[in-house]
């Protein structure tokens, strides 16, 4: 996997980080609410939630694995984490 190209296509720089570019605090999603939209929420809007976007008995079993703990991670580094594992249908992509 090519390390670095999600990260300097999602991080923005540094003379863009003005106040005006984020949001207020009381204004941003939560990393709860982030990967809920990214998982289940996305499976119910495209209508295959009886296939993915949690992980189930008998749906599809596509998910990431990563070397951190998401929910814990620095949010200023959020785009950083890398997934170490991509699975799909259970098997690990190379």
């Amino acid at each position: 996997m090519r390390k670095g190209w999600i990260t300097e296509k999602t991080r923005l720089p540094e003379f863009a980080r003005t106040p005006e570019a984020f949001p207020p605090a009381n204004e941003c999603m939560s990393v709860e609410e982030m990967i809920l939209g990214y998982t289940i929420n996305g499976a119910k809007q495209l209508g295959i939630e009886d296939k993915k976007g949690s992980i189930t008995a008998g749906k599809d079993a596509d998910f990431l694995v990563f070397e951190n703990d998401l929910l814990t991670a620095e949010h200023e580094g959020f785009s950083y984490n890398m997934p170490c594992g991509v699975y799909f249908s259970g098997k690990k992509m190379n």
